[in-house]
């Protein structure tokens, strides 16, 4: 398995190959979001890049509608995109309908690979050893960023997971991975202070949702693994 990284979403590919298992990751907050969605029963997590098809979706299907814009809900929404607010009581057996600045227009960027999964601090692991057991070749870990820069969170969570297939055994890194790596073994020990000083937590923390970096910054919370269907929606594997 080949293991590559896109530090910043611009880098992916126009059009990926058809053995590229891509990985997103928007650790603050989308896809840390969607693991957490799901593991409180949500029936699926569809990713909408705009706000106007997300209402249209969330109302023809009778999803709830999820997500934010400058880090807050847009007017009318049913839920954030803070993974806390996710719980079994909101959620479980509900469709979600999500969009988000950075992480769903990340999605929109993989697709037409072999398959597109959704990951973050808390699913490293499962992320890894799914792809393992999926058979994939080509990973990209394509990292969402924050308004086209580089985001420190989604780096180090795409070298956690780089590690994960390392030890499995199964990954030649190429050297955004390598790089991914390094950063995340320089702060494992305080993966919530890489967070807060990070492009996107910084942002965060502008718009007072400073504890939403707790809920991110848990490595293997939530040992689910979520991947693309068919129908468009994150569900789990």
């Amino acid at each position: 398995m080949h293991v590559e990284v896109a530090l910043i979403q611009d880098l992916v590919p126009a059009k990926l190959g058809a053995e590229v298992s891509a990985v997103v990751i928007d650790v603050v907050r989308a896809t840390t979001t969607v693991v957490s969605a799901l593991a409180a029963g949500c029936e699926g997590v569809t990713p909408v890049g705009d706000v106007e098809e997300a209402r249209g979706l969330a109302a023809a299907t009778g999803a709830l509608l999820a997500g934010e814009r400058g880090g807050l809900p847009p007017e009318g929404f049913d839920l954030g995109n803070s993974p806390g607010d996710f719980t079994e009581q909101r959620c479980a057996g509900r469709p979600v309908v999500l969009t988000t600045t950075n992480g769903t227009q990340a999605v929109r960027r993989c697709l037409g690979g072999r398959a597109v999964w959704a990951a973050a601090f808390v699913n490293a692991e499962a992320t890894a050893r799914a792809l393992v057991d999926s058979g994939a070749d080509e990973v990209l870990l394509v990292c969402a960023g924050s308004g086209g820069e580089m985001a420190a969170d989604d780096v180090a969570a795409a070298g956690c997971i780089a590690g994960s297939l390392a030890l499995l055994g199964a990954a030649s890194p190429g050297d955004g991975a390598r790089v991914a790596a390094a950063l995340f073994d320089a702060w494992k020990h305080d993966l919530k202070g890489l967070l807060g000083r990070s492009l996107s937590g910084r942002k965060l923390l502008e718009v007072g949702l400073g504890g939403d970096l707790d809920h991110c910054a848990r490595v293997d919370a939530q040992p689910l693994a979520v991947r693309l269907d068919r129908a468009g929606a994150f569900r789990p594997v």
